[in-house]
């Protein structure tokens, strides 16, 4: 917060005294519905009903907690060239003056004339706004005030929550005397659903009771109309009413499930093991899959429909049971900085939802010239430690904030004798005592009464060269004045925006207010403020020349110059958050183009396009709002990064194809997307040969599967079509009953043409389906009947165990006569001779059939499964081998990979890897879903589900993904500097890195360059994406005389004896100071040679002695640094001085 007390003091009063009757006016927001918890948005106040013009006004406004100020205040559209201040006052409310230094008017007396930026904190559902003591003033000093707003309500979005419906009863044995009807339950449980039965599938043709009491298809809506809560609800379902035999739910053991998060879709939760017996306990082979996989689920230990798919679907009926599925609860966790700071979110979510107990590290960073003073917290209560890094955990919607404040430096003034001391900050006078932010640039300026001249002038104990200084520590400035001597020295009142060097012609500098004799020799020296040059020359009065570069002195001395604004370039880019992608939007400027230093910049448009939403705005790497007032400093570029939307690549949607035979059942196609995707749903339509489309495939065909997806603001819209998607093959003609008293069987369907003919006692039954509903979904099937003796045979269990160990049955064999099954009594099963049955071997899980065992003597039919068998006279049967399936191996294809602002796609190795399910997670438990996007140690589970081929696999392997270096476009200018002053004293203007945020600063502030020459800027991105880079740009030093940039050093070297460097007896560039002495430089020191003793002093350009003592022969002086420096010598009353230059 910057708060120009004077002005606003001044403004304030004028308000006041300015204040007349109320009127109409008032204050209004925009709008009060704002985006939803844990956003960014901006509160417009509004000037309304008024029609008095006005050119200042003020006002106080207070945010109710979950509010939280995003920055500063910004003027709105009414602004005509007018200013803002603004401050927290004890209360809480915040007080904001806009005032025109010109007296100019708004540009309408109702409009926008305040933009407030805030951050909703997590925990925010509403609140109240309030805008009280307004006050309008025009240009004649009229005004009035505005009536107060007084609690506005404001709301956050909230998205209506989706009911979990589980059905049972899709498939169900007819019942003559009963009416079927499909059961449902809801999450939560509540809530009533309006039924309906129709005959068709477009809904329109009711079903009766009578309907329902036959075999056949219905279709049931299920229906909701909505609430506050919970979103309207539709879905059709299919209810087959069959013949067939129902599955007995205790015989089912339930599968096993994964725990997913709160907001994910049940097909999330991978389904493992389970089994079905029948009434002989033998397996049925078959498929558990969710009943509505594409349910969002909430959290909670939720019990959710599983259906059972029987592969003998034209003997069992499909089955549901219930099963529990552990849902974590998420929690919305957002962290903000106050002015002043960032805060870095390490293992941040896309979303900023994480699961209940999942840790975040929290680090706050300080910008230049303030502290980390505290965090605190909004929607919990939580002691928290004073560190700028801290653990949190999710527990609650909340937000942390990390409160920043500017690092204070006191200002003391003194002066004694005749003149008067300024120190001025920003055209305001600083009084001894006050408190300052660091960075504050203090001009200070000693103006000695008449007849007096500045005897000294001193910051912290050490004279003051020209007239800044950027405040870096508690500062002192003393002055002290004396009676004129000399020529008196002064700057021109009117010099701004730089300042004017004078220097003798030995190199030290002469303060402004000093007096010289008249006859000195000096040089002017002009060094502009950042953002500024020298127009034409520095003018001197009292002076003539020059000669060489120096006037001399003739009376008192005064010196002008004028500065003028140097010109940046301002230009917007448009780029995108992923650097291979072209950008998907456009920003622009006004102005753009060259602009003078201290114009003020506007953002006019920054538009996405083709549904690229827009990320992030960047001036020169720091994060903007669009409503933001730029100021020209320096080369400037706006940057918006946009977040193009990602096409949703076809080969990460997995189980694309499915097949499985005709059962009147509409089975659930729920493809699953893997790695990014994952969890992702999808409508899906199936296309038929005719190609006619249906949300429901009942039907045996060849389905073309066509998915989609809407567009949403990360991924464009999907759409896939996958032939022969599904695949409903034709199901057999069942025999029900067998054929009694010369008769025919009965069959399923019903509608059937049987054909006979009988040999040698044994009847062949041939049927076919005759109906064009039948011949669509069936096809004939053979039944034999005999009246010979029976066989008992034996189809027994498998001999052949995994890895040879006594282990469980792996499979059995399924015995059927035109699909009507044989059961057997003690492992035997009695069929009369004659009869050609079907054997169909059963693998139990784990287990997949390998041959008959009759391979030898039948090699063709014993690798068939289902085959043909023949019973004889004398048979004793066949018996299925079964081996354990196949365990797979995979790996992943790079363990680690570099932030690239994209999600990372990971590369499974291995046979079968095109069927593995990648998820990413936060823990080795997985029970924290990832995106595989920012730097942080992620766990990546690798899933495949088991096939008739591979036992089922699930492995976990740790990634990393690791810091980016950010691409810096253009590294920033560095301001010119004194010599003797710190780095800290050039600002760095302009630099844009491009799409990072972050800040450039000084590596070493505290270095004091001697010489024009390249120093190091270290880059420290704000994004924990990317790491600190560095790199050096040049800063010109300004002296009395420009030095050469420092040269590397050098052996010292007598120019008349090169060979014996180790005795230089004469000097190097620097004359001879008398015959028998020697000096010269090297290696940043000074070297003589006294044939006799001599009192010596080394003195910088500033006046700090570096050497004092007595030499007589050689001597080295080191002085540190390269630069102009003075040496004296006195022997025997005589003395003289010498200037050196160290290189």
């Amino acid at each position: 917060m910057k708060v120009n007390h004077i002005k606003q003091l001044f403004v304030a009063l004028f308000l006041l005294l300015s204040a007349g009757t109320a009127t109409a006016a008032q204050w209004k927001l925009a709008k009060t519905n704002l985006n939803a918890a844990g956003s960014k948005d901006t509160l417009t106040l509004k000037v309304s009903d008024n029609s008095f013009s006005f050119s200042s006004f003020q006002v106080d406004f207070t945010l109710s907690e979950g509010i939280l100020l995003d920055g500063t205040p910004i003027l709105g559209e009414l602004a005509n060239d007018h200013a803002l201040t603004w401050s927290k006052q004890s209360d809480g409310s915040f007080r904001c003056v806009v005032y025109s230094a010109g007296n100019k008017d708004m540009k309408a007396p109702e409009g926008p004339v305040l933009r407030i930026p805030v951050v909703l904190a997590a925990s925010f559902e509403g609140g109240k706004f309030t805008a009280k003591n307004g006050l309008l003033s025009n240009k004649a000093s009229n005004g009035q005030s505005v009536k107060d707003l007084s609690g506005a309500t404001l709301t956050a979005y909230k998205e209506r929550a989706h009911l979990v419906v589980n059905v049972s009863g899709q498939e169900q044995v007819v019942n003559p005397a009963i009416a079927a009807g499909l059961s449902y339950t809801t999450i939560p449980e509540d809530k009533t659903l309006t039924v309906a039965y129709f005959k068709d599938d477009s809904c329109k043709i009711a079903a009766t009771d009578n309907d329902r009491k036959e075999e056949g298809i219905l279709y049931v809506k299920l229906s909701y109309a909505g609430d506050t809560d919970y979103a309207e609800f539709e879905e059709v379902y299919v209810m087959s009413l069959t013949s067939k035999i129902a599955i007995d739910a205790s015989k089912i053991t339930k599968p096993q499930t994964t725990g997913i998060k709160e907001g994910q879709l049940l097909s999330t939760s991978l389904l493992s093991g389970g089994s079905v017996k029948d009434e002989d306990g033998y397996t049925i082979a078959g498929t558990f899959v969710w009943t509505n996989g594409n349910a969002v689920m909430p959290a909670g230990k939720q019990s959710c429909s599983v259906t059972f798919y029987p592969d003998n679907s034209s003997y069992y009926n499909t089955a549901e049971v219930s099963v529990e599925v552990e849902v974590t609860p998420t929690y919305l966790v957002t962290a903000t900085g106050t002015t002043g700071g960032t805060v870095n979110v390490l293992g941040k979510t896309e979303d900023d939802v994480y699961v209940k107990g999942q840790e975040i590290s929290l680090v706050a960073l300080s910008l230049p010239n303030y502290k980390f003073e505290s965090w605190s917290v909004t929607g919990a209560s939580e002691t928290l430690p004073a560190n700028d890094s801290i653990f949190v955990k999710a527990d609650n919607n909340k937000t942390y904030t990390a409160n920043f404040s500017p690092i204070m430096r006191a200002v003391t003034i003194n002066h004694v004798g005749n003149g008067s001391l300024s120190v001025t900050a920003e055209g305001a006078k600083v009084a001894s005592g006050a408190f300052l932010r660091q960075g504050t640039i203090l001009q200070i300026v000693a103006t000695p009464d008449v007849n007096s001249q500045l005897e000294s002038l001193t910051i912290n104990k050490k004279p003051l060269e020209g007239n800044k200084v950027t405040l870096t520590a508690d500062l002192e400035v003393n002055a002290a004045f004396k009676p004129k001597e000399g020529a008196l020295v002064s700057i021109d009142k009117d010099v701004a925006n730089g300042s004017i060097l004078l220097y003798k012609e030995d190199g030290s500098l002469i303060a402004y207010g000093s007096s010289v004799p008249v006859g000195t020799k000096l040089r002017a020296v002009a060094l502009p403020d950042a953002g500024y040059s020298l127009d034409g020359s520095v003018t001197l009065s009292g002076v003539t020349g020059p000669t060489n570069d120096l006037w001399t002195v003739t009376g008192d001395v005064t010196a002008k110059a004028a500065f003028g604004a140097k010109k940046y370039m301002v230009k917007a880019s448009a780029v995108s958050s992923n650097p291979t992608q072209t950008a998907s939007g456009t920003i622009t400027l006004e102005p753009s183009g060259e602009q003078p230093y201290g114009t003020e910049v506007r953002i006019a448009s920054a538009e996405g396009q083709n549904g690229a939403r827009l990320l992030t705005i960047l001036a020169n790497g720091k994060e903007i709002s669009q409503n933001d007032v730029l100021t020209v400093t320096g080369d400037l570029t706006v940057t918006a990064v946009f977040d193009p939307r990602v096409n949703i690549e076809k080969t990460y949607i997995l189980w694309p194809y499915q097949e499985y035979y005709y059962s009147g059942v509409s089975r659930n196609f729920v493809p699953f997307a893997s790695q990014t995707y994952a969890g992702f749903s999808f409508e899906v339509l199936y296309k038929n040969t005719k190609g006619e489309k249906t949300a429901k495939a009942i039907d045996a065909d060849n389905y073309t599967v066509l998915l989609h997806r809407e567009e949403d603001g990360l991924y464009n819209e999907f759409k896939g079509e996958y032939k022969d998607g599904l695949v409903i093959h034709k199901s057999k003609v069942s025999v029900t009953e067998a054929p009694t008293n010369g008769g025919n069987p009965k069959t399923r369907p019903a509608e059937v043409d049987i054909t006979s003919t009988t040999t040698n006692g044994v009847t062949k039954y041939v049927i076919e389906p005759n109906s064009d509903a039948a011949k669509k979904n069936y096809e004939g099937t053979v039944y034999y009947h005999s009246t010979k003796d029976p066989v008992n045979l034996s189809f027994g269990e498998s001999i052949l165990r995994a890895g040879g160990e006594p282990v469980s049955p792996m499979g059995y064999v399924r015995v059927t006569n035109g699909g009507m099954p044989y059961d057997a009594t003690d492992g035997k099963v009695s069929i009369p001779a004659g009869i050609t049955v079907t054997l169909e071997a059963v693998p139990a899980e784990g287990a997949k059939f390998s041959h008959w065992s009759d391979i030898e003597s039948n090699p063709v039919d014993a690798k068939k499964n289902p085959r043909e068998y023949v019973v004889a006279e004398g048979s004793t049967g066949v018996t299925p081998e079964f081996v354990g399936k196949d365990k797979l191996e995979f790996k992943l294809a790079q363990t680690s990979s570099v932030y690239n602002g994209a999600a990372q796609l990971v590369s499974v190795t291995g046979t079968g890897n095109e069927a593995c399910q990648i998820t990413f997670f936060f823990d080795e438990a997985c029970t924290q879903p990832a995106v595989l996007k920012n730097v942080d140690k992620y766990y990546v589970r690798v899933y495949r589900s088991a096939d008739a081929k591979y036992k089922e696999y699930t492995e976990v392997f740790p990634y990393a993904i690791e810091q980016a270096e950010p691409a810096i476009t253009k590294w920033p200018d560095a301001s010119d500097i004194l010599l003797g002053h710190t780095l800290a004293e050039s600002i760095l203007q302009g630099g844009n890195p491009g799409i990072v945020a972050g800040t450039f600063a000084w590596s070493k502030p505290e270095t004091a360059p001697t010489a024009t020459g390249q120093q190091e800027v270290t880059f420290t991105p704000t994004d924990p994406n990317y790491k600190p880079v560095s790199s050096k740009i040049e800063v010109k030093v300004v002296s009395a005389t420009f030095l050469d940039p420092v040269t590397p050093p050098v052996d010292p070297v007598d120019p008349e004896n090169p060979d014996k460097p180790d005795q230089p007896d004469t000097p190097t560039g620097i004359e001879s100071i008398e015959e028998g002495m020697s000096l010269y430089t090297a290696n940043q020191s000074i070297f003589v040679n006294m044939p006799q003793q001599v009192a010596l002093k080394v003195v910088d350009v500033s006046g700090i002695v570096l050497y004092e003592g007595s030499i007589l022969g050689k001597a080295e002086i080191p002085v540190g640094h390269a630069g102009v420096y003075f040496v004296r010598c006195e022997a025997f009353g005589d003395s003289f001085v010498r200037k050196v230059v160290v290189r």
